[in-house]
């Protein structure tokens, strides 16, 4: 798949979490707002690589992209208490309202798609839509991930190797360079089941998944809890179903649109 060019950067705005954690994020382009909220150890600029960005502001989107707290330009705590799911919905909220915006749809990929989770579970009134690949609001043991980031970031980076052979220099630097005991402290808890939650919601849902993730049944199994739309995409792992943003961008721009029409009354 052919890759943006990502060696220019991008400007940053800041906002300050309710905790006082710096929140570094973009803002590009004009009209309904998407929120984009990057998989573990990786940054905003993963968006661009992968393409979504290009093709997300040509449909006319203003678009956000996040850098989550202990990833990127944003703050790095150690501590894991500051990455509980109610700290990092609130991180959302505190860039939204630093943004200027009262209401959006938030896509996440993997980590970035649980905090899209979390937000839409502690202010529904901020969510017009959930886009998630990869992710799901079941309960989740992290003690693997954590056994993989014991040391430094060889062993989770040779993983991503494997799902995805052609991983770009870029993104394995980005990942090399993050901060290890930020990622550990994010890591120190395992996932609690908020799934209940959404049954009553009614936010509108897109659930997406690599038919090899081997969180595909709990995705399809999100997807129909909410009575929301499942995507399968066939013969993709967890790191594949990221980058085949041929298929997911038009199967987005459609869901998006048929929600906004919905959203006012169209």
């Amino acid at each position: 798949m052919p890759r943006v060019n990502t060696s220019t950067s991008h400007g940053l705005s800041e906002a300050v979490a309710e905790d006082g954690v710096p929140i570094a994020y973009e803002d590009r382009g004009h009209g309904e707002p998407l929120v984009l909220l990057h998989g573990m150890t990786e940054s905003h600029e993963s968006w661009h690589e992968a393409g979504y960005v290009e093709q997300f502001l040509q449909r006319e989107r203003r678009l956000i992209l996040v850098d989550c707290r202990g990833h990127g330009r944003s703050g790095k705590p150690h501590d894991p208490a500051a990455y509980s799911g109610r700290r990092r919905a609130a991180d959302i909220v505190a860039v939204l309202d630093h943004a200027g915006i009262r209401r959006a749809a938030l896509m996440g990929y993997s980590m970035g798609g649980v905090i899209a989770l979390a937000t839409a579970s502690y202010h529904p009134d901020r969510v017009t839509a959930l886009i998630v690949n990869g992710a799901h609001p079941f309960a989740e043991d992290l003690i693997p991930l954590r056994a993989m980031l014991e040391d430094n970031f060889e062993t989770w980076l040779a993983l991503l190797k494997q799902l995805a052979p052609d991983l770009s220099p870029d993104s394995c630097r980005r990942i090399r360079g993050n901060d290890l005991a930020a990622v550990q402290a994010s890591l120190a808890r395992d996932r609690p089941d908020f799934a209940a939650a959404f049954a009553r919601f009614g936010i509108p849902v897109l659930a997406i998944s690599g038919t090899l993730d081997p969180r595909c049944d709990a995705a399809r199994k999100f997807a129909e809890l909410t009575g929301g739309e499942f995507l399968p995409l066939a013969g993709k792992n967890h790191v594949t179903a990221f980058l085949d943003v041929e298929t997911i961008g038009p199967v987005v721009d459609d869901f998006l649109g048929r929600v906004s029409t919905r959203n006012t009354g169209g």
